[in-house]
């Protein structure tokens, strides 16, 4: 598969469950005339969990992904997060191995709408560098979420992981639940 058709396939993706949660969220800005989705999803500050699947990759290789993520939103701005992903078997360095990392992320989100809003994110990770050992490193990316229900929400993002003289970029879709 081409680095194109990936992109592509990836893009594909997002727009589609993009389209989807605006066509659900379409149906009624509010749940039991309590207000809009807005004020009663992960958007809310607080607690929230998730987990989604995704497609990384790095150099000549590719393969599926899974994260899994806790966090906690301080205002309709601000979010800080623990992750845990499995970056699969991706070639690094010139060693193919299975790639996993944690690490901790802080989120700056812009809501567009009372259900939509994107954000870009920055932090560190502590991966098992194929090539020997664990290393900490930066990571980046951006997002869109869109809220679906109450108390719930999904997320489309792109993340990049720095790892050792390479790196590894994913694309994702995740399903966020707040408390």
């Amino acid at each position: 598969m081409t680095f194109a058709t990936r992109i592509l396939g990836s893009a594909v993706l997002a727009l589609g469950l993009a389209g989807f949660a605006g066509a659900a969220s379409a149906q009624s800005d509010t749940v039991s005339g309590e207000g809009t989705l807005y004020n009663q999803t992960s958007f809310q500050p607080g607690l929230y969990v998730g987990g989604g699947l995704g497609w990384g990759w790095a150099d000549d290789d590719d393969d599926w992904t899974w994260r899994g993520m806790a966090g906690w939103r301080l205002n309709q701005y601000l979010a800080v997060q623990g992750f845990y992903a499995d970056l699969a078997d991706i070639t690094v360095g010139g060693v193919s191995d299975n790639v996993d990392t944690y690490g901790a992320e802080l989120l700056v989100s812009w809501p567009v709408s009372n259900d939509f809003a994107v954000y870009g994110k920055g932090g560190l990770h502590n991966y098992n560098d194929p090539t020997g050992g664990r290393e900490l490193n930066w990571l980046g990316g951006a997002g869109a979420e869109f809220a679906v229900a109450r108390n719930t929400s999904i997320r489309t993002e792109w993340t990049h992981y720095n790892i050792a003289s390479d790196s590894v970029d994913e694309l994702s879709a995740q399903l966020v639940f707040g408390f």
